[in-house]
């Protein structure tokens, strides 16, 4: 079970009861790093259908994120714990980003532009900072040499690694409706896709490797292989198979030769990638857990 205290998480050995810190910490990472990667789309690229429609996307990830939160706290889930619930500084950070994102997705209702704008790079800033210090709940359940690093290097590298795929997943459907966007920005997409799972994959076989030398060595039980599995083919293995082949889709000669059906695939493509992306987030989260090295 999950036990909660003076500001710590800590967790007793079953399997079933660790799901909500799991969707704590995924849920909220995939709303900051997809927030933030907002950024790689120039002001004016696209029309407002798609900020408003990723507000209210990275919106309910924060207000999974907070639901996810309160059982972990002792806390059942409803509209009065939502906001007066108040355990710990993680409970200030989700509902100040909760604020910001639901002002951001309200301020692209209105005329000016600059209110969303400084929106967005508060709650980028704002979300840095509470991805760094959500890490350190997790400290006493890590056995990572370095955790006071790696593990808040971890966090950050996962919020990047999940926005990637769904905010470029969301803006390759928007060459749908504007076919005559440059290529260059989903690019970028799978660029910052590769750059992450780059990172991810080295800071896993970093664990395993510190793992080894300490003598902790693979998951004992069949399941937890099974997991650990799961986490390198589809998490690593599928992720970069599926880099290659939106590479391949979005290629100079590809995109001369019929730009529509090269955005089209890819995008296809970055759905299948989000699918290998978020199993394995979570199987990693899952090990984490279980196991304090394999993330």
């Amino acid at each position: 079970m999950v036990v909660y205290h003076n500001g710590f998480f800590y967790f007793r050995r079953k399997p079933n009861m660790i799901l909500t810190p799991i969707f704590y910490l995924v849920f909220s990472q995939l709303a900051i790093g997809g927030f933030t990667l907002l950024l790689l789309v120039p002001k004016g690229l696209v029309g407002r259908g798609f900020y408003r429609l990723m507000g209210s996307i990275y919106l309910l990830s924060i207000i999974f994120a907070r639901c996810a939160h309160l059982p972990i706290s002792g806390k059942t889930v409803s509209w009065r714990n939502f906001f007066l619930a108040w355990n710990d500084q993680d409970v200030l950070f989700t509902l100040v980003l909760f604020l910001i994102f639901l002002s951001y997705t309200v301020s692209l209702w209105l005329k000016s532009e600059i209110p969303n704008r400084v929106l967005l790079f508060v709650g980028t800033v704002t979300g840095i900072i509470w991805i760094v210090h959500s890490s350190h709940s997790f400290f006493p359940h890590s056995s990572l040499p370095a955790d006071r690093f790696l593990l808040p290097l971890q966090f950050l590298v996962s919020a990047v690694l999940l926005g990637a795929v769904n905010s470029g997943m969301w803006f390759g459907h928007w060459y749908l409706v504007t076919p005559d966007l440059p290529v260059i920005h989903l690019k970028k997409f799978n660029q910052v896709f590769l750059i992450a799972l780059l990172l991810s994959t080295s800071l896993f076989v970093l664990n395993y490797a510190l793992g080894a030398k300490s003598s902790v060595g693979l998951p004992g039980s069949f399941f937890l292989q099974v997991v650990l599995g799961m986490r390198v083919f589809i998490g690593f293995c599928g992720s970069f198979l599926m880099y290659i082949i939106i590479w391949y889709c979005l290629r100079n000669k590809a995109v001369e030769h019929d730009a529509v059906g090269a955005t089209r695939a890819a995008t296809g493509f970055l759905y299948v990638a989000m699918i290998t992306v978020f199993i394995g987030e979570f199987c990693g989260r899952f090990l984490f857990l279980e196991t304090k090295y394999f993330m």
